[in-house]
């Protein structure tokens, strides 16, 4: 690779990491007001989840629209509205009079939000090549978790020294310069051909991907992984604060175990020749199991380790299932059973995250705990009938 080939792969990775940083920044931020909505609208825990919940609801749907309309398009004019175009949203929640308009510019963030994560992969598939593109991936991903975090530490933080509304304030204006920076990394796409977009096709393709009934238990697997992941991090701020004290920046900082997360994730690229699929997610649901479980002992170094196995375990638990996806898909439906885990992966943070807010109003953490623990049981149920579904397609193959 010659030196300029190398400039533009350097560019172009690093636009993509603040890309990534950007989106999940703007989904996630907000996670950290949620306790700060319950005082100032009077509503319950439950309710005031839906300012995450809606805009992982609306990117799940838009992810599958976002995808269809690139081909046309093209894939950076879709990631540059979706950046610019979220940040500017971001920053509008912090005017909102009212509690069901925050919600409602928080629904167009999410779709909004989508054309980055459901182009992003296809962009660096499209552009770069050889050993470029897997590590520009990397970054990519990278880049999901340290935006969580970056989101919730820098909302913490000025939470702190002001309040919410400043709070959102800020990150959106980070999150915007960030954006503009982007323009200048990303180079259009060179490698894209623009398709006309045909409904016929894209329907045609998700109803394949559906009439395969064994990803539907990978969609569940999904579903349950997310849902699990955000009602621990929607919550635990509660305990955290009422129970031992901590101030808002010291629970921002327990963001940090998403960054450590990946650990889990890399384990499982590292064991892949030693153990199966099967094997792997059965640990990494074990794993998940141990570390909710460790969030109900009154004591903090327990309950923060708990955190972290659980993150571990979530990270190997995303990293399998959505490989399994797209290696049992058959070759005509891959895009689109890969884009339905994605809308059934979100649903799950949408539906279970507000879920375990109505289990912490009514019974406090131990319910969140209580919920938790029965979609890592599902997990169990659904792992167990993947596996009787496969070894039945394996036996009918070899008869």
């Amino acid at each position: 690779m010659d030196v300029t080939d190398e400039a533009k792969t350097n560019k172009i990775t690093w636009g993509m990491l603040i890309g990534s940083l950007v989106t999940f920044a703007n989904l996630y931020g907000p996670q950290t007001f949620i306790q700060h909505f319950t005082h100032d609208f009077h509503m319950s825990a439950s309710e005031s989840s839906l300012v995450l919940s809606i805009s992982t609801f609306t990117l799940a749907f838009g992810m599958l629209v976002m995808a269809a309309i690139s081909n046309t398009w093209g894939r950076k004019n879709i990631m540059v509205f979706s950046l610019i175009g979220s940040s500017i949203l971001y920053i509008l929640v912090g005017f909102a009079p009212n509690f069901e308009i925050l919600l409602t510019i928080r629904a167009l963030e999410g779709f909004a939000l989508a054309g980055f994560p459901a182009i992003a992969v296809t962009y660096l598939a499209e552009e770069l090549s050889g050993n470029q593109f897997p590590k520009s991936l990397a970054v990519y991903i990278t880049g999901s978790g340290f935006g969580g975090f970056f989101g919730r530490i820098v909302s913490s933080s000025v939470l702190d020294l002001s309040n919410w509304h400043i709070a959102v304030f800020v990150l959106g204006t980070l999150t915007m310069i960030l954006s503009i920076i982007f323009i200048f990394l990303v180079e259009p796409s060179k490698h894209f051909v623009p398709q006309e977009f045909s409904i016929k096709n894209w329907i045609g393709g998700i109803i394949a991907a559906c009439k395969d009934t064994k990803l539907w238990y990978f969609y569940g697997l999904g579903f349950l992984a997310l849902g699990v992941y955000v009602a621990m991090f929607n919550y635990i701020g509660f305990p955290l604060i009422k129970d031992f004290g901590l101030s808002q920046t010291l629970v921002g900082f327990i963001f940090i175990f998403q960054l450590m997360g990946s650990i889990g994730s890399m384990t499982v690229g590292k064991l892949s020749d030693r153990f199966s699929r099967a094997q792997m997610l059965c640990a990494s649901l074990v794993s998940a199991l141990i570390g909710i479980s460790l969030t109900a002992v009154h004591f903090l170094p327990i309950v923060l380790m708990g955190l972290f196995i659980l993150s571990c375990g979530f990270f190997a638990w995303h990293n399998l299932v959505s490989g399994w996806v797209s290696s049992s898909a058959i070759p005509a439906a891959k895009a689109y059973a890969s884009s339905l885990y994605l809308l059934f992966y979100y649903i799950g943070s949408s539906v279970i995250g507000t879920i375990g807010g109505n289990f912490y109003d009514t019974s406090g953490w131990n319910g969140v705990v209580g919920i938790m623990i029965i979609c890592c049981i599902l997990g169990f149920i659904l792992l167990g009938l993947v596996e009787m579904k496969l070894k039945k397609i394996t036996k009918h193959a070899t008869i």
